[in-house]
């Protein structure tokens, strides 16, 4: 069998290195360095929180946590896998009772949420600031983040060394049909390349590809950014979500920080966040953590993406109705997400068997919530952003 993979994100590496493993011919491609989209601007955040609906959206996400540990044993490399827990802190009534009742839905999940007095928090990690104004603290032990482009650079060298092909700085210009079938994509230097099955984890460029096919399918959520400093800024050990504001370790004392203030200054006509913006991002950071001098940190990258972001928030992936040969992959918890359905899309293309655990995920609901009047509304936007159809074929 012969695959081509088109996005070369944490999904599609995913994907790609779990197809080689099980023996197909598989070409993965992205328009530029793999990772540079919206994988570069995650905060990469390893979570099952507070995604109880459906039911099978949380287990899926609770699963490939624990999955993700299984691809760092067979890569023979964890580096890029951190585990250290998530403490998240409120500091208004009504935002702790919403936490309080996301700790009492995750208990009855069996997913572990513990509420800390807001004086011991620092006992948890030394450098969390505890504020006057803090009302509650909820730690997810099993919550972590990854590294993503360590994990890349480990994905792909494992696929390569297993026969796959990856082709950077290319651009897929369209789809291509044999008597009803995609069977070939046409690149944007005139070359063609054949398979026996495409799959589509272009993130919030599916759209683009699908409509060379007829199909209207929006992807594309809001414009979010992260910020990570330089070395040596702080020593904090979890990550952490404070009001207003989300931090994470990195390497070398760097952390990451975000924030949906910052996303709403995005400058997109030079796609950068002013220096204000990152200054106020630091002195934040600094407000919640005692070891950080604002003084003496700098933004040493930035990285700015449109969030893959399906109609209904859910993970969209599955052959697509109407398009045989086409497999789509899309979904808001990429990196949380990707090693199980990674695994699931690589099983279910080589082997032709359907996979239960994604059976409401599947592409056909989309369309069928399109046709019926569903609105696409992104939570991240101020505003639902278009009425649909966005999906129809």
């Amino acid at each position: 069998m012969k695959a081509i993979v088109i996005g070369a994100g944490v999904l599609g590496t995913s994907v790609t290195y779990q197809l080689a493993k099980r023996g197909v011919d598989v070409t993965l491609i992205d328009k530029g360095l793999p990772g540079a989209a919206a994988s570069a601007a995650s905060f990469a955040w390893l979570n099952a929180n507070d995604k109880g609906e459906p039911p099978a959206y949380h287990d899926l996400n609770a699963m490939s946590i624990a999955e993700w540990t299984v691809v760092a044993r067979e890569l023979g490399t964890s580096s890029w896998l951190r585990r250290e827990g998530n403490l998240h802190i409120v500091d208004n009534a009504t935002d702790a009772a919403a936490l309080a009742l996301t700790v009492e839905r995750s208990r009855a999940l069996g997913y572990a949420a513990v509420p800390l007095p807001v004086s011991g928090l620092s006992a948890l990690d030394p450098v969390v600031r505890v504020r006057p104004e803090y009302e509650l603290g909820v730690f997810f032990p099993d919550e972590g983040h990854i590294t993503v482009p360590v994990l890349l650079h480990d994905l792909l060298g494992a696929a390569q060394l297993l026969g796959a092909t990856v082709r950077h700085s290319t651009p897929v210009a369209r789809l291509l049909l044999d008597k009803g079938r995609v069977s070939a994509v046409a690149l944007d230097s005139g070359e063609e390349l054949k398979a026996d099955i495409v799959v589509l984890a272009a993130g919030a460029g599916i759209g683009e590809l699908l409509a060379t096919q007829g199909v209207e399918a929006r992807t594309q959520g809001t414009l979010g950014v992260s910020v990570t400093t330089s070395p040596g800024a702080s020593n904090l050990s979890t990550m952490l979500h404070l009001p207003r504001l989300s931090v994470r370790p990195d390497s070398d004392g760097r952390i990451v920080v975000r924030s949906f203030a910052a996303d709403k200054q995005i400058d997109t006509a030079s796609w950068t966040l002013p220096d204000e913006a990152v200054r106020d991002l630091i002195a934040q950071a600094a407000e919640g953590l005692t070891d950080l001098d604002p003084a003496l940190v700098e933004a040493e990258r930035i990285r700015i993406a449109h969030r893959p972001y399906p109609l209904d928030g859910l993970p969209v992936i599955g052959e697509w109705e109407g398009l045989p040969g086409l497999y789509v992959m899309t979904m808001h918890s990429g990196v949380t997400l990707a090693a199980i359905t990674g695994r699931l899309a690589a099983e279910e293309i080589s082997n032709g068997e359907k996979s239960s655990l994604l059976n409401e995920f599947r592409p056909q609901r989309l369309v069928e919530a399109a046709a019926a009047g569903a609105v696409y509304s992104d939570p991240y936007a101020d505003r639902e952003v278009a009425p649909v159809s966005q999906l129809r074929s």
